[in-house]
């Protein structure tokens, strides 16, 4: 893989916290059934006791330090092993913590104890998101499969700690935590699989035509042509045009404006104002000529966006 295309995904990888909540769940007999939240991926880290999540018609086993990560927070149920019947999530007395972390303690009196952390997360740039359409709908990492053995072992039973209590900045620190046990598990798959939802990572990882989507990544206020972008990877105008449009599945000036467009969406939503620094920044020398492309690309004028 290219090194330095494979650094960047993992650059851009910010995850943006929605939610946490930690669970401890006692005896055999339970079942929790959650919702699907929109836009948004999740995660579960086993850090006690055993379950098995549902998801579709997936059964998968989980064991303490084992992580699961859904690209897609698709409505998927998590219960004890043999269990028959399901709760739907927000019928358990959930207590609040803060406006983003919740905690469930149900019969933990009971000597078979089960403690899962949860999170739903946003990932907004355009880098993340298109790495999510690549993805799997879920990505599994037992705990023995972690790629710092004992080190990655050690931030689970630290997130066990953190959400065993009520501590204070305890929700912070698992929140840091947890965002490294998710990262490793993505550059884990990024790194070993070789199966796509789309063209998208196999563009990356090739040698030449990802050095050249790196270099639109990282430079986008640049005025990048075919030509320029050949030479960066050493090669023809012509060979480098059709490379491109095969690899990626467009042509490299259709993917260079989309992106751009994709960086002003995060950036307005975000709230940043339209000026022209804004504009030169994305490669763009008026306000004008950059509004005209936002609306071709998006189907959006910048006003609409704003509004929903």
């Amino acid at each position: 893989m290219n090194s330095k295309s494979y650094e960047e995904i993992l650059h851009y990888l910010k995850l943006d916290s929605v939610f946490y909540s930690r669970s401890t769940m006692g005896g055999t007999n339970w079942g929790i059934s959650l919702p699907e939240f929109e836009e948004t991926s999740m995660f579960h880290i086993v850090t006690r006791g055993g379950c098995v999540v549902e998801v579709g018609n997936d059964v998968i086993e989980l064991n303490a330090g084992d992580l699961i990560f859904m690209s897609e927070s698709k409505g998927h149920t998590i219960k004890y092993k043999g269990a028959k019947k399901s709760k739907d999530l927000f019928s358990y007395p959930l207590k609040r913590i803060s406006k983003n972390y919740e905690t469930l303690d149900q019969e933990i009196d009971k000597e078979e104890l089960t403690t899962i952390l949860c999170g739903v997360l946003k990932i907004t740039h355009p880098a993340g998101q298109l790495l999510l359409k690549e993805m799997p709908r879920y990505i599994l990492i037992r705990h023995d499969q972690h790629m710092f053995g004992s080190m990655m072992s050690g931030i689970v039973s630290l997130i066990g700690v953190e959400a065993s209590s009520e501590n204070i900045g305890g929700e912070e620190v698992i929140k840091r935590l947890a965002d490294v046990l998710v990262i490793q598990a993505i550059r884990k798959w990024v790194e070993e699989t070789q199966e796509f939802n789309g063209k998208w990572l196999r563009a990356i990882k090739d040698e030449q035509i990802g050095k050249a989507m790196a270099r639109i990544h990282a430079s986008p206020e640049v005025t990048w042509t075919i030509e320029s972008l050949g030479k960066e990877v050493g090669m023809s105008r012509t060979s480098f045009s059709n490379r491109f449009t095969e690899v990626v599945g467009e042509s490299v000036l259709s993917y260079l404006t989309k992106w751009r467009m994709n960086l002003a969406m995060m950036r307005i939503k975000e709230g940043e104002k339209i000026d022209l620094e804004f504009v030169e920044s994305l490669g763009y020398k008026s306000d004008s000529s950059f509004r005209r492309a936002f609306k071709k690309v998006t189907g959006k004028s910048v006003s609409e966006l704003r509004a929903s």
